[in-house]
């Protein structure tokens, strides 16, 4: 017997032990309650890949149906007995189909939908293109409708109005979607047929498992940087990772991350996750130590929601070592990571800031924000003592990432006592012409990567302290030369290991 009669004989139990008093539910009712059922167990789908996740929701949908053997308005025979068929399928296509936007939906090569009035734009392998069937057609929405229609399936309980005009959201897959009504929209004068469309843009997570040498071979970083950052987390380094949005830096930091030795404690708190740290040996036992936690945004929230300013308020309980946040946002959440700094626990963060000096200033202004009581001064003194490390990464325009910053914070300037003294130990150094096509656009960013300075004593101190092998950061101990350039690779061997004598286990 298959599980679709099993669910018609179920509901039909169902609906005789509910009787004929029963109030019909609505189908849209049902569509929002089975979101809710799905999104609330999100954790038994997030880290799969695409088509993957998609047959898990489908699953979770018919688990739904089989848990709530609703009578709904329209998905019932003459008898009044439930339509479990009919009812699955039209809850899989309101909630896993998305139309013109599906096979982009399951493209793990995509990264973002871009919704400009009623023309499409993806984000593919780190460039904007126009969104195309298999055969190379763009496609645009059909109609305001049709876009309404795959808009209210992305936004689930969010309702998009003229008087709630721009709005955040999740999908059911976990993807984030920012949305602007078309009433906010500048109309287009050289074309009326784009008006009553709105704009949005999906955010794609993947199953991130990038490592540092990926990373390289992609020109994001080269061999040498790969090697000094492989040291922070083993390092006891605090390093927070910036850029703007869609930098790519959260893919960047988790790279790195993942470079964390077993032993080391750590702590992951994220909205939503994105980041998994976890190892598995050849059984599928996990055995470094560990500890992911998603905090969630709450309305009123009490001191045992697991928000994000909760959890970090308890993790000092958790035993840490290296606690991880995967982005700061609220004022209050930058304050709480001070405090954890300051108990002597290296943190590690992803935020907003252009420069190492901005991502300071962004830092300050943020904890200042949350406990203006403070002088300015004494902020910042604290923060250029425990903050080490300060990675920038930028989308440059013809769609790649690139590492274009990694300094150490070394102090406060003498003369200055509001400026941060930032040591650079790479750029990537743009050069003076790139390639462009025939509309003009971006299409080869010329450039490299370069080491411009060297390892101060501070630094030095702290990896000594933690075992860290002068092995291991040789190359970067000396000045960069005056007389020749040192060329950076892009290899991606020989990373995590660089510099280390292990000793392996006898035969």
């Amino acid at each position: 017997m298959d599980i679709r009669r099993l669910l018609s004989i179920q509901a039909e139990r169902g609906a005789k032990a509910i009787g004929t008093e029963h109030i019909f539910k609505s189908i849209e009712f049902v569509i929002a309650e089975c979101r809710r059922y799905i999104q609330e167990r999100s954790e038994t789908y997030r880290d799969l890949e695409p088509e993957a996740k998609r047959q898990a929701i489908k699953e979770l949908i018919i688990s739904y149906v089989m848990s709530h053997p609703h009578l709904v308005e329209g998905y019932v025979d003459e008898d009044n007995r439930p339509d479990t068929n009919k009812l699955i399928d039209r809850l899989i296509e309101d909630i896993t189909d998305y139309s013109i936007l599906t096979a982009a939906m399951l493209d793990p090569d995509i990264y973002e939908i871009r919704a400009n009035g009623k023309e499409i734009k993806v984000e593919k392998k780190g460039r904007c293109i126009d969104l195309t069937d298999k055969e190379g057609r763009i496609l645009s929405f059909d109609s305001v409708e049709q876009q309404d229609i795959i808009l209210r399936k992305l936004l689930g309980d969010v309702r998009l109005t003229p008087k709630d005009a721009i709005v955040n959201a999740r999908t059911v897959e976990g993807y984030r979607v920012a949305a602007i009504h078309s009433s906010a929209l500048s109309p287009d004068p050289e074309d009326l047929s784009n008006s009553g469309y709105h704009a949005f843009v999906l955010r794609k997570f993947r199953k991130l498992k990038l490592e540092l040498p990926d990373l390289i071979k992609h020109g994001t970083l080269s061999d040498n940087m790969g090697r000094f950052l492989a040291l922070l987390p083993e390092g006891g380094l605090t390093f927070v990772t910036v850029g703007p949005t869609a930098s790519g830096k959260t893919t960047t930091n988790n790279a790195i991350l993942q470079a964390t030795p077993p032993d080391i404690r750590t702590i992951v708190v994220q909205n939503p996750s994105e980041i998994d740290l976890r190892k598995r040996d050849a059984t599928g036992r996990v055995y470094n130590d560990v500890l992911h936690i998603e905090a969630k945004e709450k309305e009123n929230p009490s001191p045992t929601d697991n928000t994000m300013e909760n959890v970090q308020n308890h993790i000092l309980r958790l035993s840490p070592t290296l606690v991880c946040f995967g982005e700061l946002r609220a004022n209050i959440e930058f304050k709480n990571g001070l405090i954890i700094m300051q108990a002597g626990h290296p943190i590690n963060a992803t935020y907003h800031a252009d420069d190492s000096e901005g991502a300071i200033q962004r830092y300050m202004t943020a904890y200042l924000a949350e406990s203006g009581n403070q002088p300015s001064e004494s902020v910042l003194a604290e923060l250029t003592d425990k903050i080490n490390i300060v990675i920038v990464q930028m989308l440059m325009r013809d769609g790649t990432r690139k590492i274009v910053q990694i300094s150490e914070i070394i102090g406060v300037d003498s003369n200055n006592p509001n400026k941060a003294i930032v040591n650079d130990l790479f750029i990537y150094e743009m050069a003076d012409e790139h390639e462009y096509d025939e509309y003009g656009k971006v299409v080869n960013i010329r450039g490299r990567h370069k080491r411009v300075g060297q390892l101060s004593e501070r630094t030095i101190m702290k990896l000594k302290y933690r075992a860290i092998s002068k092995s291991q950061y040789d190359f970067l101990l000396k000045p960069p030369s005056d007389t020749y350039d040192e060329i950076e690779t892009y290899t991606g061997e020989n990373i995590i290991n660089y510099g280390k004598k292990i000793r392996r286990a006898q035969e």
